[in-house]
């Protein structure tokens, strides 16, 4: 059993978006069942609600309406980076931040859009024999650090990311997820775009512990991969 901690800057749109997204493709009964998943903000002083534009994006099931009403904000804490197995963020500007308060969590820490292309790549060196397996969540997060110094990434500024279909949407970094609240559009552009990668990225990592390794280009899911690669 190991802790997923998502973080963002306050805890209240993107950060609880991933946290329910990627604890609705690891519920059941496989491998990644028993992992942990929280999210944390570096930008709060703690006990916020979700915003309301968050809470609709999740849905109208009994669940997701549980799961809004009860989430609060919490700040981030050395303790969360170093108990965590794998840290996702929505920006570069996070992922930063979490390595100067915790250096020794570097190789777990992930902006979110990134975790998803190289879990695209470890798919495929899985697939083909050239990675071994992973069988607990650290040996996937220390197989995504290699693999993440054996490819290039995509530098911003870019008018790129998974799911934009807007072309009037401003240029963005490719592996961050905007934080939008300053535009009504734009909100809904990244709360639907944080539950989208964040649901693709939890498919990914249940195909790979479950053995379910296809080629990347097989599904729609993997058109990021097959814009960059």
């Amino acid at each position: 059993m190991g802790t997923v901690l998502i973080v963002d800057g306050s805890d209240v749109c993107r950060g609880p978006i991933i946290e329910f997204a990627l604890q609705k493709q690891f519920m059941g009964e496989g491998p990644m069942a028993e992992e942990t998943v929280i999210s944390r903000g570096l930008e709060t002083p703690g006990q916020g609600l979700i915003c309301d534009l968050a809470a609709g994006r999740l849905g109208a099931s009994m669940r997701a309406a549980t799961f809004s009403v009860s989430h609060r904000s919490r700040a981030l804490a050395v303790e969360d980076t170093e108990q965590a197995d794998l840290i996702l963020t929505a920006e570069r500007a996070h992922r930063s931040a979490v390595v100067r308060l915790s250096p020794y969590a570097r190789s777990r820490t992930f902006t979110l859009k990134e975790a998803l292309v190289l879990t695209s790549v470890l798919t495929d060196e899985v697939r083909t024999g050239r990675s071994p397996k992973p069988t607990t969540l650290p040996e996937t997060v220390a197989l995504l650090d290699e693999v993440r110094g054996s490819i290039p990434l995509i530098e911003p500024p870019m008018h790129t990311s998974v799911f934009h279909r807007d072309r009037a949407l401003p240029a963005s970094d490719p592996l961050a997820l905007v934080d939008g609240h300053q535009d009504a559009a734009l909100h809904r552009h990244a709360t639907d775009e944080a539950y989208q990668v964040a649901l693709t990225l939890g498919s990914r990592m249940v195909d790979l512990a479950e053995d379910r390794v296809a080629r990347i280009g097989s599904t729609t899911n993997d058109w990021w991969w097959r814009q960059h690669a």
